[in-house]
């Protein structure tokens, strides 16, 4: 049963079929909207109707959602494009498309897919055969991956392949893979697809790997790098030319750190495994940036309303950020948070030979774009998609937890980045024909984790700049020696007095600890100067630090709910004037204990020396005594 309406079309033009003397003659009431194609939206499911007319002897092309068509809003658009609409027409406009759309559906075209976002997408189906829902998995690029059915990416990101992939596998292959950084960055821009597929089985964060490098050490050529996996880098944007001869805006996947945090955001929404490289971090306009990569890591887009005021739909993403700037990231986060420092693997080796590698690297990367992401999506799809990825990124989190160093956040490390990276360039030797040099990759990921993996616990770093900002203020502090100090490091008992506030009492000694280790000095620190020092140096959580200072044995605590001793700090102070301090420990080095127990040893066997004389005077004395009462 077809459409029921007195609408027809002829000739051009949309109009009614009128009786006039005796016939049925066609009246025309305006040009006609030509319903060149059917689009339906695979993340949303909404369709799109391509409309096209001719006005003044050129082309209009509009795209509405056929939901809006009677929208006044939506018919204001399509008249100020040309198309010949008025409030007496609307329904009969609106009718001529639907007759097209009945024809369409009659002759048996299939509208075609359409999409927005990019990387992994897997939307439930109908089995026609069992009526089973189902799920099928597509990666979307500048195709979509994983069927057949037509489409197309109505996306603001200039992500068409162009060049040769030939010619860019070969500049990996000689410019990329036998420098270690640089192989880095180019694991990491491809382990976005992984991130992205990843996502949709498990819980994972987004991996940020920032190159913190001065100027001329290859940065930029280090983004161009990794944009180019999956689209052309450039900065800024360009235009290009669609397939309906329009000028139309691009974006590349290389972007700046100088948009604002709202539009970094925005700009991820729906990206599930495409890299996205953050370049030149000085151009940030953010004071604090300690919320935002938070954002980043964890994949959140902020709820905003529509033009409705209604909350609009939080499209969540799932990739890998390359990062560039000259200082570094976490440094830009006024709070020191353990969460971010795991979420930022932060490299400062170098990149690029010299000038003459990274111009043939960044041109290159310029030339032939676009193909690796795609090419490994693919790959991944043909061989089981999540069931074939999954089982080898566990298997690589339990052999990386067994060979990596020990410390307080290496499963993280492992999980967010080492096990990743060894995954994705395990399937992507497969995947694009690349030699990747894995040991290599998984000894520089060890030596990094060796030696980064204690600046990753913040509370227990917390700890030194506490002792360098008491140290800078010595001023403020009474500073004695303790007797346990040997005579030959000791002077009187109290060689300062504080000339401004006080904070405290700082004891140098030489006391052996129970583990072993010579406590060298104690910081006697005031309650309040001790918590506003946290707060100043930017850590929010004092309990956390404080159980990290006492895990590691450098805070003496009466017990775990109480970390204060009560100590005399003024020694002028009346008897029994004590108050509440935090005590911090300071331990000597193994050279350092060294010294002092030799000193210790030296002094003792000076003691004995002297002991010696006495007792062998003493019997002399005995003697004598015993010979004066023989002879008496």
């Amino acid at each position: 049963m077809g459409i029921k309406t007195s609408t027809k079309f002829q000739n051009g033009y949309y109009g009614t079929f009128e009786l006039k003397d005796g016939k049925f003659k066609f009246r025309p009431l305006g040009k006609l909207p030509v319903l060149e194609e059917i689009l339906e939206c695979i993340e949303d499911g909404n369709v799109y109707l391509k409309l096209s007319t001719t006005y003044c002897d050129s082309q209009k092309i509009a795209l509405v959602q056929k939901g809006d068509l009677g929208d006044s809003q939506t018919l204001k658009y399509l008249a100020n494009q040309g198309f010949d609409v008025t409030t007496k027409l609307t329904a009969h406009f609106i009718d001529a498309i639907r007759l097209q759309e009945e024809a369409k559906e009659i002759s048996g075209t299939i509208p075609t897919a359409v999409y927005e976002s990019l990387g992994w997408a897997d939307p439930p189906y109908v089995d026609p055969s069992t009526g089973q829902t189902l799920r099928r998995l597509y990666y979307r690029s500048h195709k979509l991956l994983g069927t057949r059915r037509p489409h197309k990416y109505l996306g603001p990101y200039d992500i068409t392949p162009d060049g040769d992939f030939d010619q860019w596998r070969q500049l990996m292959i000689d410019d990329v893979i036998p420098y270690p950084t640089l192989q880095l960055v180019l694991v990491a821009a491809l382990s976005a697809v992984v991130v992205g597929l990843l996502a949709i089985a498990i819980p994972i964060e987004n991996p940020i790997v920032h190159l913190n490098l001065p100027s001329g050490k290859g940065k930029s050529t280090a983004g161009y790098l990794a944009a180019s996996t999956a689209g052309k880098p450039f900065e800024g944007t360009r235009t290009v030319i669609d397939k309906n001869g329009k000028a139309v805006e691009k974006q590349s996947l290389y972007q700046s750190w100088g948009a604002t945090s709202n539009a970094m955001i925005t700009s991820q929404a729906g990206n599930r495994g495409v890299v996205t490289v953050l370049n030149e971090l000085g151009k940030s306009l953010s004071k604090d940036m300690t919320r935002l990569i938070f954002d980043l890591s964890e994949g959140s887009d902020k709820k905003r309303l529509n033009t409705d005021l209604k909350a609009r739909i939080s499209k969540g993403y799932s990739t890998t950020f390359i990062s560039t700037g000259e200082s570094s990231l976490l440094e830009k986060c006024n709070t020191k948070l353990e969460g971010l420092a795991v979420r930022i693997m932060e490299v400062s080796t170098p990149l690029t030979k010299d000038a003459e590698h990274a111009n043939r690297l960044k041109e290159g990367c310029s030339t032939n774009y676009g193909f690796a992401a795609p090419k490994l999506a693919q790959f991944i799809i043909r061989n089981g998609g999540v069931e074939y990825v999954l089982p080898k990124y566990k298997s690589w989190v339990n052999k990386l937890r067994a060979r990596f160093p020990k410390g307080p956040s290496k499963d993280r490390f492992v999980e967010k980045f080492a096990a990743l990276f060894a995954t994705t360039a395990e399937i992507a030797t497969d995947a694009l024909g690349l030699p990747f040099d894995l040991e290599g990759l998984l000894a520089f990921l060890e030596e990094y984790d060796r030696e980064h993996g204690s600046e990753r616990n913040t509370s227990a770093t917390s700890y030194d700049l506490i002792i360098q900002a008491c140290r800078s203020q010595m001023h403020k502090f009474y500073v004695r020696n303790d007797k346990s100090l040997p005579k030959a490091r000791s002077a009187t008992s109290l060689t300062a007095t504080p000339t401004q506030e006080c904070w405290g009492r700082i004891t140098s000694m030489a006391k052996e600890h129970t583990d072993g280790r010579i406590i060298v000095q104690e910081f006697e620190i005031r309650k309040i100067i001790l918590e506003k020092l946290l707060k100043d140096q930017g850590y929010s959580n004092k309990s956390t630090c404080i159980a990290a200072w006492r895990e590691a044995g450098v805070i003496d605590v009466e017990d775990a709910t109480h970390p204060c001793r009560s100590r005399k700090i003024d020694p002028d102070a009346p008897r029994g004037a004590s108050e509440d301090v935090y005590v911090l420990r300071v331990f000597a080095s193994d050279e350092e204990a060294a010294e002092i127990r030799a000193e210790k040893q030296r002094e003792a066997n000076g003691a004995g020396k002297h002991q010696l004389k006495l007792t062998k005077r003493n019997l002399l004395l005995d003697d004598d005594s015993k010979g004066g009462e023989n002879r008496a």
